[in-house]
C-alpha cells in the first residue's frame, strides 16, 4: 500500500473519529431542555441534507443507481434501524447519561456485527472475538457502576438513568444489526451514496416517531438557544460521514475501525478539558473506557 494513500486514510479515520466525538457533545447542549424525538428528527433531516448534497457533488449519478433488486432493501433496513429508530435511542442515552457514558456502551456494536456476521456472512467467530466480548462486557461493567454525570436542576428521578443504560444497549443492538445491511448495501452501490439513501429514510422514521410522541405528549417547540447547537452538531455529523467513506477508501478497513472505535477515549479527553464537572470524570469510568476500546479493538483486529 502507498504509505502518502495509507497517511491520508488515517487522516481522514481521525477526523471522523473526531467528529463524531464532538457530535456527541453538542447534542448533549441541544438537548437540554428541548424534546428529545424531535431534536432527533431535525438533526437526522438536516444531516440528510447535508450529506445528500456532499453525495450529489463528490460521486457520478451513476453511483446512486442500484444493480442488484436488494439493494434497496439493504439500503431501507439499514435506513430505519441506523438512523430512525437507533438515533432515538442513542439521544436518549445521551440525554440521561452524558457523553462520556452512553459513548462507550453504544460503541461496543462491532461485538454485535461480528456475532450476526457468523451465521449471515459465513464470517468466522472466534476465540478472538470471545475474548474481546468479555474485556468489553468488564468495561461496561466499571462505567455502569461509575458515579453518575452531575444533572442540572434537581435529582432524576428513580429509573431515570435506568432507561439511559437500556437506551444505549439498545442502540449497540441496532447500529450491530444495521452494519450488516450497510455492507450487503454497499457492495453495490457507492457508500456515500448509501449513506444518503439511508439517512434520507432514517429522517422520514425519525418524523414518524416525533409525530407519534406528539400525539400522546403534545410537541413542544424547541428552544431556540438548542438551535445553534443543533446546527453545529449537523455540520459536525455531516463531516463525520464522508470522511469515514474516504478514509475506507484510502487505507484498510481495520485501520479506519481501529481508530473510530477510540471514541470512547476522544469523549473523555474532550469532557475532561471542557465538561469536567458535569461529566464527572473518575477513575473508574476511564478503566471501563478503556477496556470497552480494548475490546472491540480484539474484536476488530
Amino acid at each position: 500500500m502507498d504509505l502518502g494513500e495509507h497517511a491520508l486514510g488515517l487522516l481522514f479515520a481521525t477526523v471522523a473519529a473526531l467528529a463524531w466525538s464532538a457530535f456527541s457533545f453538542l447534542v448533549n447542549m441541544a438537548l437540554r431542555d428541548a424534546p428529545v424525538l424531535r431534536v432527533t428528527a431535525c438533526l437526522s433531516t438536516l444531516n440528510a441534507l447535508l450529506v445528500t448534497l456532499f453525495a450529489l457533488a463528490a460521486i457520478p449519478h451513476a453511483a446512486f443507481v442500484p444493480k442488484l433488486e436488494k439493494t434497496l432493501l439493504w439500503v431501507l433496513l439499514a435506513g430505519v434501524f441506523h438512523i430512525g429508530i437507533s438515533r432515538s435511542f442513542f439521544y436518549v442515552a445521551i440525554h440521561r447519561l452524558g457523553p462520556n457514558r452512553s459513548v462507550p456502551v453504544a460503541m461496543s456494536y462491532p461485538f454485535v456485527t461480528a456475532l450476526l456476521a457468523w451465521p449471515l456472512l459465513g464470517e468466522p467467530l472466534t476465540l478472538r472475538i470471545l475474548l474481546g466480548l468479555a474485556v468489553l462486557l468488564l468495561g461496561i461493567s466499571f462505567i455502569v457502576r461509575s458515579t453518575p454525570a452531575r444533572s442540572e436542576g434537581p435529582p432524576p428521578a428513580p429509573g431515570w438513568r435506568t432507561l439511559g443504560w437500556a437506551a444505549a444497549g439498545v442502540t449497540s443492538v441496532l447500529w450491530g444489526v444495521a452494519a450488516i445491511f450497510f455492507k450487503r448495501a454497499s457492495l453495490d452501490i457507492h457508500p456515500l451514496a448509501v449513506a444518503s439513501y439511508a439517512l434520507m429514510v432514517g429522517a422520514a422514521v425519525a418524523w414518524m416517531i416525533a409525530f407519534g410522541e406528539a400525539a400522546r405528549s403534545g410537541f413542544p417547540a424547541i428552544p431556540r438557544r438548542a438551535w445553534p447547537w443543533l446546527l453545529a452538531a449537523s455540520v459536525f455529523q455531516a463531516t463525520a460521514v464522508p470522511a469515514y467513506n474516504y478514509a475506507l477508501k484510502h487505507t484498510l478497513a481495520v485501520n479506519v475501525t481501529a481508530i473510530v472505535s477510540a471514541q470512547p477515549l476522544i469523549a473523555l479527553v474532550i469532557g475532561w478539558l471542557f465538561l469536567r464537572e458535569a461529566e464527572n470524570i473518575t477513575p473508574r469510568l476511564c478503566a471501563g473506557a478503556l477496556l470497552t476500546v480494548a475490546g472491540t479493538l480484539i474484536v476488530v483486529l
